[in-house]
């Protein structure tokens, strides 16, 4: 498929942001240049190719986010916000899937749901 402005611009994008983005919010930062479906079916592409990972929180909104290494998130389920993080037992956890289940760990990505301190505050 061709390198369209519309790919470019949505790359653009992710590459700005070290954490999740829904298709809504993608085409907010758009200025509503193209329409929803072209935003959704670019990102699927993107996936597809591998450029882009999804994940699904309980809010049922698919976020995309940037492919390779690995990424910690949390997640405000009140006000949507996103938060990476970068403790990790990556190592450790890795060791132990590869001697005790025997897989060799490609990437992975931990993320985690609460209430952030700002909204706590509005409970």
């Amino acid at each position: 498929m061709r390198n369209t402005k519309a790919r470019r611009e949505i790359l653009e994008i992710m590459e700005k942001h070290d954490f999740p983005l829904s298709a809504e919010q993608i085409y907010q930062m758009l200025d509503k240049d193209y329409d929803k479906s072209t935003i959704y079916r670019n990102l699927k592409y993107f996936e597809v190719e591998g450029e882009l990972n999804s994940i699904v929180f309980s809010d049922k909104i698919t976020y995309f986010y940037k492919s390779g290494g690995h990424f910690h998130f949390i997640y405000c389920v009140k006000c949507k916000k996103f938060e990476r993080f970068d403790l990790c037992y990556a190592e450790s956890m890795s060791k132990y899937i590869r001697e005790s289940l025997g897989y060799k760990v490609l990437s992975h990505t931990l993320y985690f749901e609460g209430i952030c301190k700002t909204c706590q505050k509005s409970i």
